[in-house]
């Protein structure tokens, strides 16, 4: 690995490889993680995670079949897809009405970009043009505090799953990266 500092230590180097490795074989492209902070049983609390993915090549990948794992460290939950997509264009992220519809045990889906509506239409990312958001709603009582991890697993079909550990930052504003 080629990198453009002098001073990188055999530990990045690794976890650079890691990451390379777990995005090619896992099909996905994480882009970015976000989270809503929201006044939760008198706390500032993220209970809001949008995961912004994209295919790194043009292929079938049935989001029906996906599930994604979150533990906090106490607890461990699969999450199904819960049938509904939408697309972000209609509303914002985070006040979009599919996260009316999200149960703690469900995941949805919110369309970026899907020149077909594969995505809407079928639950198929197809094309490695297409973006979606994964949204998750997590229970009021599992809501992340500042400084609170949690470690996502998203398991596609066909794919490896891909982990990536988020941590929740100082709630200086509502909308708060999770994840670059």
């Amino acid at each position: 690995i080629i990198t453009d500092t002098q001073i990188t230590s055999e530990t990045d180097l690794n976890s650079m490889t890691n990451e390379i490795v777990d995005e090619l074989c896992s099909y996905l492209q994480i882009k970015q993680i976000i989270g809503k902070y929201q006044l939760i049983q008198a706390e500032q609390r993220i209970n809001k995670i949008a995961i912004l993915i994209k295919p790194f090549v043009s292929q079938n990948i049935d989001i029906s079949k996906m599930t994604i794992e979150l533990c906090d460290g106490d607890q461990y939950t699969i999450l199904f897809f819960n049938g509904t997509a939408g697309s972000i264009r209609s509303h914002s992220l985070f006040e979009h009405p599919l996260w009316d519809s999200m149960t703690n045990a469900t995941f949805g889906i919110l369309s970026t970009i899907d020149d077909d509506n594969s995505i809407i239409n079928s639950h198929l990312i197809n094309k490695n043009t297409d973006m979606t958001f994964i949204i998750i709603k997590l229970p009021d009582e599992n809501a992340m505090n500042k400084d609170d991890s949690l470690v996502l697993t998203i398991l596609p079909s066909p794919g490896i799953g891909r982990t990536v550990t988020l941590e929740a930052p100082l709630p200086i504003k509502n909308v708060v990266t999770l994840y670059e």
